[in-house]
């Protein structure tokens, strides 16, 4: 959520662990929040490193940790959307500088 979401407001931050949950409960993906982010492909942190980086320094601040705390508790400012990724005109819902879809 840091590496993804942290400098966008905070409902795009539980945007974020929407995506992730849902991911989790859908059929077609993984079924643990560990896979679902190390899945091949699917996050930009994991693939450059951020994420490691970011794990190893402990800089996620109180609102990445409250957003994700809601995210887990079943908050659903996306619905049921699956994907995000920087708002650059694909339709969709858009909260700060991503696309949800």
């Amino acid at each position: 959520m840091y590496c993804e979401a942290g400098s966008e407001s905070y409902v795009g931050k539980v945007a974020v662990g929407n995506v992730i949950m849902n991911r989790v409960k859908s059929a077609s993906q993984p079924n643990t929040i560990t896979e679902v982010v190390y899945a091949k492909g699917q996050f930009s942190p994991v693939r450059n490193g951020s994420l490691q980086r970011a794990l190893s320094s402990d800089k996620a601040d109180a609102a990445c940790y409250q957003a994700a705390i809601e995210a887990l508790a079943g908050a659903q400012p996306v619905g049921g959307k699956l994907f995000f990724r920087r708002n650059n005109g694909r339709s969709g819902q858009v909260i700060g500088h991503h696309v949800f879809y």
